[in-house]
């Protein structure tokens, strides 16, 4: 597991289960909040399939936060108005850049991650299932 893949899997973890190992680092470390959470859009660059040429989709409200634990930062950028997850997630970034509870963190992360791929896999199917064979009409 890579440092860069903490931002899109703990936004698939209970919050919870974060709050849960949150807590557990905040007993035993220094978190120091840097950047409170806060609320941007982002412009989503699209590429034209066409012309090659590239454009803007629209804006995505996302929540950033930046924090230090042991004085190593994290950071997270989460998808909407969640100053939580964004707090737990930038967290989960420095604590795992620390060392600090780092096979809790990937167990954690990969267990959703698991979940993830389960829950797709079986979506996939249903959708498979409905697919028409147009040689017996």
């Amino acid at each position: 597991m890579k440092r860069e893949d903490i931002n899109s899997l703990a936004q698939l973890v209970a919050k919870a289960e974060l709050k849960k190992l949150y807590t557990k680092i905040n007993e035993k470390h220094s978190i120091k909040v840097l950047t409170a959470p806060t609320e941007q859009t982002l412009l989503v660059p699209v590429k034209d399939p066409i012309s090659g040429g590239e454009f803007y989709a629209g804006e995505v409200l996302v929540t950033s936060t930046i924090v230090s634990v042991d004085n190593i930062k994290g950071w997270s950028m989460v998808m909407d108005s969640n100053n939580k997850l964004s707090l737990y997630t930038a967290v989960l970034d420095a604590s795992f850049e620390a060392n600090i509870f780092k096979d809790e963190i990937k167990t954690l992360l990969k267990s959703a991650k698991k979940a993830e791929e389960k829950a797709n896999k079986e979506q996939n199917k249903k959708v498979n299932s409905t697919r028409v064979s147009f040689d017996l009409m």
